[in-house]
């Protein structure tokens, strides 16, 4: 009988060792620490509880309050604005940041069709409305309250804004013979061309609770017009994750 012999080369060797035992070596190894340090290196200075964060807002807001004169009445409910904006915060401690703001608003303001009305004048429609469309900013600082991981938490804010009226339309309805007319305006001389005042918010993470009170007047002064009521409050909604 007649004996084989395999003689193993130092290459043979490395080729079987390569394909039989490493694989085997390594599928056993444990990964102790995985860190992406590209997605760290960009993480550290941006998210919600981080030194920058970014994020766009809508909010809905209602006049409240009394006018000031009388004449000014307008229909709480109906008398609205809508904005839409963006949000920036730079957080300087766990506790404390400030941030400003640049939104669009749409301000729909509806007088009470009654006797002795005066906005924008003493006639007496079906209905009535007065669009204010804004472009504006603002500044605020925010107390964080509780301890939070990367996301925005509690929060109560305190600022101030100012707007530009940069069109206004003057929009009513009647009938008249058999027609029910829709009339719109614009260019009117009576608007104020820019609104400021301060505000408040309560934030709940993507909730915010938001109050403010206007400052300037509706009307320029000379139109010598009765001013509506100064508040708004309402509820805004952070377009982020939770």
């Amino acid at each position: 009988m007649k004996t084989i012999k395999y003689i193993i080369t130092p290459p043979l060797a490395l080729s079987l060792f390569i394909t039989l035992v490493l694989p085997s070596i390594l599928s056993a190894q444990q990964v102790i620490i995985a860190e992406d340090l590209r997605e760290s290196a960009v993480s550290k200075d941006f998210g919600m509880n981080r030194k920058h964060f970014r994020h766009a807002y809508i909010g809905v807001h209602f006049l409240a309050g009394q006018a000031e004169e009388s004449g000014a009445d307008v229909r709480y409910g109906k008398s609205w604005s809508f904005e839409y904006g963006v949000r920036y915060k730079r957080k300087f401690s766990e506790f404390y940041s400030v941030g400003g703001e640049l939104f669009t608003r749409r301000l729909a303001i509806w007088p009470e069709q009654i006797e002795g009305k005066m906005i924008p004048g003493p006639d007496i429609y079906d209905d009535e409305k007065l669009v204010y469309l804004q472009l504006g900013g603002g500044l605020y600082h925010r107390i964080n309250v509780g301890e939070r991981g990367n996301y925005i938490g509690r929060f109560f804010d305190t600022g101030a804004y100012a707007a530009w009226n940069f069109h206004v339309r003057h929009v009513y309805f009647k009938e008249q013979d058999d027609a029910y007319l829709r009339v719109r305006r614009t260019g009117m001389s009576f608007p104020a061309l820019f609104e400021y005042g301060v505000l408040a918010r309560l934030g709940f993470n993507n909730i915010v609770l938001k109050a403010s009170y206007r400052l300037s007047d509706t009307f320029r002064s000379s139109a010598e017009l009765p001013d509506i009521p100064r508040l708004h409050f309402g509820v805004e909604v952070g377009l982020h994750s939770m």
